[in-house]
């Protein structure tokens, strides 16, 4: 007859209703633990289980769950436990009494030859019901502990897994080598369950490690980064030099560890594991996570996974450093060009003295406005150079029209009016400049669709077309020339007003008037003898004293149009049609802004 034949009824639905509960939260721990010794608290009517597991990776036994066992016991219970796995000694349930006297039944868990760990609770009495149940509770719990040591392993596995899926994601989401070990170091002291983490790297120049990321406070952080270490000095520099990773139960009992460290930064490091970063046979790092959390101590599967996340990182590094590697050469060749650039800025303002500066002045309030809107940096890096060749055609129009002081001929005005697509036609060969094409090609463009080359209307224009508009005009109207003093700052402010949506996009001139009311001490200053503000003067420039003198007339009548200058009204018939040039309606010299709008 089995043990449970002989059970009564009250200890029969004792182990019903503990079955029931033991499928119902299967999946939780503690509440399985739980329900295991309030199980065993009505088998014997005395409160006592515990629950210890040896961990072979530190050849340590410690406890897992305890509820009622006296902790003194439990101590020797473990070394016992723990002396008798090293030695491969036969593990056997033994009924073993503590100090005080309270009798325990000593129960392996696991086949005899291989217990992984033990169940530890009192006995009830000597009498033949303790014998009874004890077994059935011993296979009942034996197999729940199986149950929950693989549900565990799942899910330490499935959260590893989930780890090194989450490192790869982030060494394909960014090149930045900071934000990248930050990253991956978060994801590390997740799932070591520790407190935190630390990179270094190696100087090959001096043969040290120093501090290269640090997660958790800022300020230990910068205190560490002040240390140095010899290759070799510490676990970190004995982790490199030997090539080996290293597992540190207690820090105080390891002379390797430098002490030094926790001193400068307060803080205080209780345990750790350092493995090295290899690129190609070469250690380039250490990467370490400190002070395990909960009562698990670091083991040798922490290390394997460790390992395989600074396998990783260090393929991620080298990326990293490949790329600024890259791309610092390609800033150097980005500002070859961009100093090219500049100098062929220079020399086509300097086709005319007077406007000395002014693709620079267009690139400065060119950026403001796209940095006020927001825009990407890269689209901001295209309106930089959009703006110093907005200008660029003029190279193809002669010196002769560029530089009148009278009106144009109709004939002049059509050729001024091509510089845009001669600057498109300059730059299409170059194909990193493809890109700032359309703020050359449609900088004259209108709002209004009465602009040159295309006649393109509102967001038809490229928007690199429309921020260099607004730009250029406002420098034309507040520069000097030869036929006119520039405008106050006020009045050519008032005059993008009053031309937004007509000549101007509202939009640009909105970001161009926030960005004049934070950056305006850049850009001018109060005239020595009066409180307008004028341009800074930059070396080299002109200044205008605004006497035209006979040479900026045309006729009897002095201009004082912005340059290009309007049509004559008995010249428009003849104008070139496609050209659509602006309308004028009186004969009188204007004062309209640059480029001047036509009423209608």
């Amino acid at each position: 007859m089995s043990s449970a034949e002989n059970l009564n009824l009250e200890t029969i639905r004792v182990f019903y209703e503990a079955q029931k509960s033991i499928l119902a939260h299967g999946n939780d721990t503690d509440a399985l633990l739980a329900i295991l010794s309030k199980t065993a608290y009505q088998l014997s009517g005395k409160r006592g289980f515990a629950l210890i597991f040896y961990d072979a990776a530190i050849k340590t036994a410690r406890v897992r769950f305890n509820d009622g066992c006296d902790a003194n016991f439990l101590a020797s219970m473990c070394k016992k436990f723990a002396d008798a796995k090293i030695n491969s000694l036969p593990i056997s349930r033994e009924e073993v009494e503590s100090r005080n006297g309270t009798p325990y039944s000593f129960v392996p868990i696991g086949p005899a030859e291989s217990s992984f760990g033990a169940m530890i609770l009192t006995h009830g009495s000597d009498s033949g019901e303790s014998a009874q149940y004890l077994p059935i509770f011993r296979d009942m719990a034996g197999d729940a502990i199986s149950r929950f040591m693989e549900i565990e392993l799942i899910k330490l596995q499935m959260a590893e897994l989930t780890t090194l899926l989450q490192v790869g994601e982030a060494i394909s989401s960014t090149l930045d080598l900071n934000q990248l070990l930050n990253k991956i170091m978060g994801m590390a002291t997740k799932v070591m369950r520790c407190e935190t983490s630390t990179v270094y790297l190696v100087d090959k120049v001096t043969n040290e490690l120093y501090f290269h990321i640090v997660q958790g406070d800022a300020k230990v952080g910068a205190k560490l980064k002040e240390i140095r270490l010899p290759m070799g000095t510490g676990l970190s520099g004995w982790c490199a030099k030997e090539n080996k990773p290293v597992i540190v139960p207690d820090t105080s009992t390891d002379p390797r560890f430098f002490k030094q460290a926790d001193k400068n930064s307060g803080f205080i490091t209780k345990s750790m594991i350092c493995v090295p970063m290899c690129l190609k046979d070469e250690v380039v790092g250490v990467l370490q996570v400190l002070n395990r959390t909960g009562d698990i101590p670091f083991n040798e599967h922490d290390v394997e996974m460790l390992q395989a996340v600074a396998n990783q990182a260090v393929s991620a590094i080298d990326n990293a450093r490949l790329y600024e590697n890259i791309a610092g050469l390609y800033k150097y060749i980005q500002n070859v060009y961009l100093s090219t650039v500049d100098v062929l800025a220079t020399a086509i303002d300097a086709k005319d003295p007077y406007t000395h500066g002014h693709s620079r002045r267009v690139t400065n309030y060119s950026v403001a406005i796209a940095e006020e809107m927001l825009l990407e940096k890269k689209e901001i890096e295209n309106i930089k150079y959009a703006g110093l060749l907005h200008d660029v055609g003029k190279i193809g129009i002669k010196d002769s029209i560029i530089g009148k002081p009278e009106r144009l001929t109709d004939e002049e005005y059509t050729m001024i009016k091509r510089h845009p697509v001669i600057g498109a036609e300059i730059l299409k060969p170059v194909d990193f400049l493809a890109d700032k094409i359309p703020g050359v090609l449609h900088h004259h463009e209108y709002f209004d669709g009465r602009g040159y080359p295309a006649h393109l209307k509102a967001e038809e224009i490229p928007l690199i077309g429309r921020i260099i508009c607004v730009a250029d005009a406002f420098d034309a109207m507040t520069s000097n020339r030869p036929y006119r003093k520039g405008l106050s700052i006020d009045v050519a402010l008032e005059e993008l007003k009053k031309f937004s949506g007509r000549q101007f996009d509202p939009i640009c001139v909105d970001a161009f008037l926030k960005a004049f009311e934070k950056r305006i001490d850049q850009w001018f200053e109060k005239s020595p003898d009066s409180e307008e503000l004028v341009l800074i003067k930059e070396e080299g420039e002109e200044r205008f004293d605004g006497a035209c003198g006979d040479a900026h007339t045309h006729g009897s009548t002095q201009s004082t149009q912005p340059y290009p200058p309007l049509i004559p009204d008995d010249k428009k018939k003849s104008a070139d049609a496609s050209a659509t040039p602006p309308d004028q309606t009186s004969s009188t010299p204007s004062s309209q802004p640059y480029p001047p709008i036509g009423t209608k």
